[in-house]
């Protein structure tokens, strides 16, 4: 299935530091259940991301990064080099709008139809799903790669509520999001963020694209694939929050 070109696109006035909205966490996930309400899809999961949560996380930092203690940053191929490194991290939670829940199962289940999907990541000691999203940073013209983020392997399990529906379980051992729930991936997680550094003072877009290669079936996908946000990037030679 072709990933959906449809955008959710947030204009962000972002200032040296990057602009983070203040929300509280339940009123803000309300709010983005009753913009993506789950629907009737035949039964099958529609995926799309958070795009207020997307944005009020959002934040540019230094952080210094050394071949020892942050080995699976280095391993997982999310970092440039040792040494500080300026990052753009953000949380992605990938929220269910259909009306099936998005069952990925059992790694260890033989008849599991997404199979060669999975790979074990030995950093977090279990089997994610490869190339599910993208992030990247381009210039205005939405063409020019300014910087690319690791394409991220996801363990799909309930972390928010948006809609009505009693979660199914769904944990990294038998993966899935029950319709109407979100499964978050907070930014301070390794390779939550795309590493910047040396990027050039200016305005940029952030773009985050899930179901990459077309893995799950989501039906009439109503809901984008696709969320975007206008940024500026500080000089690099200016100082931003350091964080360890």
């Amino acid at each position: 299935m072709s990933i959906n070109s449809r955008l959710v696109v947030v204009v962000l006035g972002l200032g040296v530091l990057c602009l983070i909205i203040a929300a509280p966490g339940a009123a803000q996930r309300t709010s983005v259940g009753r913009d993506f309400p789950v629907y009737d899809n035949g039964g099958k999961p529609d995926l799309t991301v958070d795009p207020k949560r997307f944005v009020s996380q959002m934040e540019i930092v230094d952080r210094l990064f050394d071949p020892i203690d942050d080995a699976c940053a280095f391993e997982e191929g999310v970092i440039g080099a040792p040494g500080y490194r300026r990052l753009l991290r953000f949380d992605t939670v990938v929220m269910n709008g259909g009306d099936g829940d998005l069952v990925v199962g059992d790694r260890s289940d033989p008849n599991n139809p997404y199979a060669p999907f999975f790979e074990f990541a030995a950093c977090h000691g279990h089997y994610h799903i490869k190339d599910f999203s993208e992030y990247q940073l381009l210039k205005l013209d939405r063409k020019t790669i300014a910087a690319v983020g690791h394409k991220q392997g996801f363990c799909f399990e309930d972390s928010f509520k948006y809609g009505d529906k009693r979660s199914s379980g769904y944990d990294c051992g038998f993966q899935g999001i029950t319709s109407g729930w979100g499964d978050w991936y907070y930014k301070q997680l390794v390779g939550q963020w795309i590493d910047i550094t040396g990027v050039p003072e200016g305005d940029y877009i952030v773009r985050l694209t899930i179901n990459l290669v077309g893995t799950f079936d989501e039906g009439t996908n109503r809901y984008p694939n696709v969320v975007e946000a206008r940024i500026h990037v500080p000089d690099p030679r200016r100082k931003v929050t350091t964080v360890e």
